[in-house]
């Protein structure tokens, strides 16, 4: 390295082809910069120096000591000989070894006080760049130019020697550039060591932290016995003062002598009654509470999610929980019928609460205050002060020494007891189980399942008022307001009809099972709001000053503003929400899941804690195997398990063994299969024989499984290769039952033995991969996929729709982290690449449309305005455009369903099964239907579209493309796949009182409880035939354009409705083909010409409307009237059917 800078950084040789600059250039080139920077620093420089080069040279000797260097080799950890080998000159070594010297030293070294320095001198030497160098900014090109003065000529022996010296240069800069890397490299390795020692120290303090909160609890503990000691010993000083005033004195006793001569009542007693008895035991004491006064803040230190601490709680499901305070008392209730007290700081029981007679549904506790609400419809209110608790210590014991420690989790029950004075008292006026109650100061409201809302008064303990929700429903229902609207939903289960409830002095809002949100006014007992969103009943609700929260089994929660009492905002989420709550920041919520879901509004974020989720990234992926697993495993030992023969005794397994077990387990009973059974009157023997066979193959893969997860190869007898015939004859037979009875009529019990062969199926394909930790292939995957759709599409789920549903989220989230995990760099790139969205052209062209026959348009209605418009012209109102309904769904914004990407995201990679209609309409002969994978749908009808340019304005369209057509039409994607439900939003409007059909009333449906959904998706030329619905229908337009013409119900006569065919009713369908009618489509080999031309002759005169639907758009199509659809571009819409 000396070498290097004594050589100007390059190769040794003074000679032209080895260096850039002669020695003689070199001593003329450093006389002029010595020269021009002495100049420069002026005479006086080595006084003014001096003191300066002082410092300096006591810096280089600190530097040699040995503990400098070892300071700077084990924090780089490194040794010397490495640290030479990384090409770094000793000047940078140096430079390093500077960051470890004392900051005392270092602060003595002055600033120069020259003004100048020597780089100036060297700046004032450089030339100015030519355009050439500043194009390049090589550094020697600068060096070059000072020497020389002219270019060389080309092609002369100059020129080539130049050449080389650049090519030097360049080698040179290029180990420079190595060096540089180096250098960067060490400096990062040094960051990542001080953020490891910085981690370190983080959990050293923690640690710390962690035990000075122990200290403290133990010193709190030490002062509580120091109060109690110093309290007993008060009391024993004063009733030793007390004693002492009453004890007589020698005259008094001589007194009292004299007096025994006289009646025994010549003295009062009163004295005597002071002193106490030598007999008689003293009074117990009551235990004082201790509260403890610190609170700890370690978990304040935590990352969110964080498990904090795990308590074994109860035997059976929790129905209510709640804290006072963080790390105070919480109450928690089950099935179990108890309730229980719990100590958050110590995490142990306090003690148990007994007096109901059945289980609790609500409570809530604040400031030691605790009310129960329980399915024997008693109220009960509880003082937990009064608790015989020692925080520190033991529970209901007086003696530190009997004291008993709950500080593991195998903690010990509490002795009875200890919460026998807390009751304080019982409110008993509801005739029903109570369902919710909320109490803030001496007002408490409660909820019943007997349709009645409770007004108490806690000072008093007696009820104020009666509060009937179902008449404020049907006096809202016949005032002329009409601030309440009825969602028309059954009320099949009153238990909690009154889902929530909360109280604020005279406020009082309410939730209940009709989805409706009432705001009471306590002082006259009316309801003087109520709000209307929610498609479900209502679970939870909660309020401020400004909004309020409510949470529904219709999967959403809603934040309503209290001002206008309309929507501020609303989220989705795959399951019904049960639980919520919120502060200014976040919206935490439970919906049926083993996670809780975190909202944070301040940045815009979601996020899981609980159970579900483990604590590190990593560990996600055997969380959900394990659970994967679980699940087939629990579904496997319920098919498998012995059942009653519906005779009182089991069903024996006498028969003969099939061929694939040594061991042949018990049967399902025939009085069971039977029961379940829809549409035979006798006996099924197949289906019983199918059901025992299943019942063996389910035996068959349990041992499968022991066997796997042991790691042994004793199969225990079992065939693998029959076991995979056996299950796929399962499936054959039971799906031979599809096509032997019409669909409706089909028995249950061969939907289940389908639904369960394909689960048997499925887990005996995924069993070894996910118990030796291996990702599942692309084809497994598929294969285990393809079998859960075809159970959920074809047999409806067989009993096992929310089972199948949650397996397949999970096996989603499995390949979503191990995709993540394997190949990060292909996630880049497609995260970086542009999104790509659904091609918007219209290879056909659009019709003309008439300005007098197009549907209006409008934007801004209220559901009152909606509603009189529905009812008006006599029932029978015309369709209408609404622009601005579903501006606000996130599959036109923030999660577009103009995306490609997006949709296969949304259907595990496009591996889920959707039915598709192949050809032009279902009246065409040739229509047919299949199930494929949703990326194959794409690939082969979506994302191909037909290359020809006709147009079908003109008078003769040119034939379209021969590929058949493929349309996803009128299919409840939304129910398969849950996740795209929480794209879209059930529009206010399909809550509003409609009229029925005007012209046939034969053709109303029964009632709808929650809006029917279908989901439309295809390319452009999809066609729906001119047909009715029976319901009213919202048509929402989220992916491209599409056309639709209606005719009114009146003109029935004119659309020529189909006959029955094959025994099904055709009757809302019409035999008009306006695609060829109109000349847009050509005209099938089965029509004549002739035929067609009357058909357009008989439609002249006849009313009609007709629009087009652009992204974003809502057509409202009234009940009766005919409408023919054709796609226009790649489309997606939505229908909502409602009456």
């Amino acid at each position: 390295m000396a070498d290097q800078e004594n050589h100007y950084g390059f190769d040794e040789g003074g000679d032209d082809d080895q260096s850039i600059v002669s020695t003689r250039g070199l001593e003329a080139f450093s006389r002029k910069v010595t020269t021009t920077a002495t100049h420069l620093i002026g005479p006086n420089a080595e006084a003014t120096a001096h003191h300066y080069q002082a410092a300096m040279a006591e810096v280089q000797k600190q530097m040699k000591r040995p503990t400098v260097q070892r300071s700077m080799f084990s924090m780089a950890r490194t040794t010397p000989t490495d640290l030479m080998r990384s090409k770094l000159s000793t000047l940078e070594i140096q430079h390093r070894a500077l960051t470890y010297l004392p900051d005392e030293l270092l602060a003595n070294i002055p600033d120069h006080e020259n003004p100048y320095s020597l780089f100036q001198g060297f700046q004032a030497s450089f030339p100015e760049l030519t355009e050439e160098g500043k194009k390049f900014r090589r550094r020697v090109s600068r060096g070059r130019k000072m020497i020389e003065d002219a270019d060389a000529t080309p092609g002369s022996p100059k020129r080539l020697t130049q050449l080389k010296k650049e090519k030097a240069a360049m080698m040179h800069e290029f180990g420079l550039l190595g060096t540089r890397k180096s250098m960067a490299s060490y400096e990062i390795r040094e960051i990542d060591n001080k953020i490891a020692n910085l981690h370190g120290m983080r959990r050293i303090i923690l640690d710390r932290l962690a035990g000075l909160e122990q200290d403290e609890a133990m010193l709190e503990h030490d002062i509580s016995e120091m109060e109690v000691r110093i309290e007993e010993a008060q009391e024993l000083v004063d009733e030793a003062e007390e004693i002492a005033r009453n004890t007589r004195t020698k005259e008094e006793q001589d007194l009292v002598g004299d007096a025994d001569d006289h009646d025994h009542e010549f003295m009062s007693q009163s004295v005597y009654e002071k002193i106490p008895s030598e007999t008689g035991s003293t009074p117990r004491r009551q235990k004082k509470v201790h509260r403890k006064k610190s609170m700890p803040i370690l978990h304040e230190h935590f990352e969110p999610g964080t498990v904090i601490r795990e308590m074994r709680a109860h035997k059976d499901t929790i129905t209510a929980i709640d804290f006072d305070a963080p790390f105070g008392t919480m109450v928690t209730a089950a099935l179990d019928d108890t309730v229980r007290v719990w100590d958050l700081n110590a995490g142990r029981c306090m003690g148990f609460l007994e007096g109901h007679t059945a289980s609790v549904r609500a409570l809530q506790v604040e400031d030691n205050i605790l009310a129960t609400g329980s399915m024997d419809a008693t109220i009960k209110l509880w003082d937990l002060s009064k608790a015989h608790y020692d925080p520190h210590g033991g529970l209901g014991k007086d003696d530190d020494e009997d004291a008993i420690a709950f500080g593991t989790d195998n903690h010990l029950e509490p002795p009875e007891g200890s919460m026998a004075d807390c009751p304080l008292y019982t409110l008993e006026a509801h005739v029903d189980e109570i369902t919710a109650l909320h109490f803030r100061g001496d007002v408490m409201v409660s909820g019943s399942a007997d349709k009645t809302i409770r007004h108490w008064d806690l000072e008093r303990g007696r009820c104020v008022q009666t509060l009937d929700v179902m008449w404020a429903a049907a006096a809202s229902m016949n005032s002329t307001d009409n601030t309440w609207r009825p969602t028309g939903r059954s009320q099949s289960s009153s238990a909690d009809f009154v889902g929530a409830l909360q109280v604020f002095e005279t406020a009082l809002a309410c939730g209940t099972a009709d989805g409706m949100v009432r705001l009471w006014d306590l002082r006259s007992g009316q309801v003087h709001r109520s709000l209307v969103g929610h498609t479900g009943p209502v679970t939870c609700l909660q309020f401020d000053d400004v909004h309020l929260v409510t949470g529904s089994v219709d999967r959403s929660i809603r934040i309503w503003d209290l001002r206008t009492g309309s929507i501020y905002d609303a989220y989705a989420y795959d399951n019904p929400v049960t639980s919520m709550m919120f502060d200014t920041r976040r919206i935490v919520s439970a919906a049926c899941e083993d996670v809780v879901k975190v909202y944070d509004k301040v940045e815009g974020r979601q996020w899981d804690c609980g159970a579900g989720i483990t604590a590190a990234e990593e560990g996600k992926t055997p969380a959900i195997v394990e659970r994967l697993l679980a699940r087939y495993l629990d579904a496997a030992h319920e098919l498998s398990e012995p059942r009653n023969n519906g005779h009182g005794e089991s069903t024996k397994s006498t028969q003969a063994r099939d061929d694939d077990n040594s061991d042949e387990p018990k049967s399902p009973s025939r009085a069971e299969i039977k029961s379940n059974r829809r549409g035979l009157d006798d006996t099924d023997p197949t289906a019983i024989a199918m059901a025992q066979l299943l019942g063996r193959q389910a035996s068959a893969i349990i041992k499968v499984h022991k066997s796997v997860a042991a790691g042994s190869n004793n199969t225990y007898g079992v065939n693998e290769e029959l076991l995979q015939r056996r299950l796929k004859d399962l499936v054959s037979i039971s799906s031979s039952k599809f096509y032997t009875y019409r669909y409706d009529r089909l028995p249950a019990i061969w939907r289940q033995i389908y639904t369960d062969a394909l689960i048997l199926d499925t887990f005996n394909l995924i069993l070894k991969p996910l118990l030796a930790a291996q990702p599942l292939g692309e084809r497994v995957l598929d294969a285990v996929v393809e079998k859960l759709d075809r159970a959920l599409i074809t047999a409806g789920g067989g009993g096992r729709q929310q089972w199948l549903e949650k397996t397949l989220q999970l096996l989603e989230q499995s390949w979503t982290a191990s995709e993540q995990q394997e190949r990060p760099t292909k996630r880049q790139r497609r995260d970086m690449s542009p999104e790509r969205s659904f091609s918007s052209h219209e290879p056909y062209g659009r019709p003309k449309l008439s300005p007098e026959r197009m549907c209006p348009r409008y934007s801004g209605w209220t559901m009152e305005q909606f509603e009189d418009y529905m009812n008006s012209n006599g029932g029978e109102p015309r369709p209408v455009v609404f622009t601005d309904l579903i501006r606000d769904w996130p599959a036109l914004t923030g999660r577009p369903w103009k995306s490609p990407e997006y949709l296969l995201s949304k259907t595990f990679g496009g591996r889920r099964l959707v039915p598709v209609e192949v050809g032009r309409s279902y009246v065409d002969e040739g229509w047919g239907q299949e199930l494929i994978q949703f990326r194959e749908f794409l690939a082969r009808y979506v994302q191909d579209p037909p290359t020809t340019t006709s147009t079908i304005t003109t008078d003769s369209a040119e034939s379209p493309s021969s590929q058949p057509t493929g349309y996803l039409a009128q299919h409840n994607l939304f129910q398969q796949i849950p996740s795209l439900r929480n794209d879209i939003r059930v529009p206010d409007f399909c809550w509003i009182d409609v009229p029925p059909h005007p012209t046939t009333p034969s053709i109303n449906q029964a009632p709808l409880d929650v809006p029917q959904l279908n989901a439309w998706f295809g390319p452009a030329r999809t066609i729906t035939p001119l047909h009715t619905d029976g319901y009213h229908n919202l048509l929402c337009q989220a992916v491209g354009s599409k056309y639709l013409r209606l005719y009114p119900p009146r003109a029935t006569p004119a659309m020529r409705p189909r006959p029955p065919e094959h025994g099904v009713d055709m009757s809302n369908t019409s035999k008009l083909d306006v695609g060829v009618l109109e000349g847009w489509d050509e005209m099938p080999e089965s029509e004549e010409e002739e035929d067609v031309n009357k058909m357009r002759e008989q439609l002249k005169g006849v009313e009609y409307w007709e629009c087009i639907l652009e992204p974003g758009d809502t057509l409202a199509i009234p009940i009766g009237w005919w409408h023919y659809v054709r796609s226009l571009s790649v489309s997606f819409s939505v229908s909502f059917w409602w009456n």
